[in-house]
């Protein structure tokens, strides 16, 4: 793995960790968690096509970026992915966005660390 796939996968674990506290916390912040949720598996899939040498636009579309990274083991998480997109942008300002609880925000948790199990795979073992 070279270094700068190494920085992306660091970056995204960072935002894991972050999330991991907003939502272990005494006062648990979902919605902040969430951000860093899609962060996190955004600079994952961006790692994995920095890794493939495949050129991407600078946004925060992560079915732009699943499509683009053409892993079939990752098609499963193509509806995750697509629920994650709001987060990058729209729960940083105020307005109207869908309610997370904790228990949504701990789902969306789990489904990231399984998609970063798969692109972790995809990278070593190609």
């Amino acid at each position: 793995m070279n270094a700068e796939v190494g920085a992306w996968l660091a970056k995204a674990d960072e935002d894991l960790a972050a999330a991991k506290c907003l939502l272990d916390a005494v006062a648990p912040l979902p919605l902040p968690a969430a951000f860093h949720i899609q962060q996190s598996a955004e600079k994952l899939l961006k790692a994995l096509l920095i890794w493939k040498s495949l050129d991407f636009a600078k946004k925060h579309d992560l079915s732009y970026l699943l499509e683009l990274a053409d892993e079939p083991c990752l098609g499963v998480f193509a509806d995750f992915l697509e629920r994650l997109s709001p987060f990058a942008v729209e729960v940083r300002y105020p307005g109207d966005f869908l309610p997370l609880n904790v228990e949504q925000g701990l789902e969306l948790l789990a489904i990231l660390e399984s998609l970063r199990r798969q692109v972790l795979d995809a990278i070593s073992h190609a």
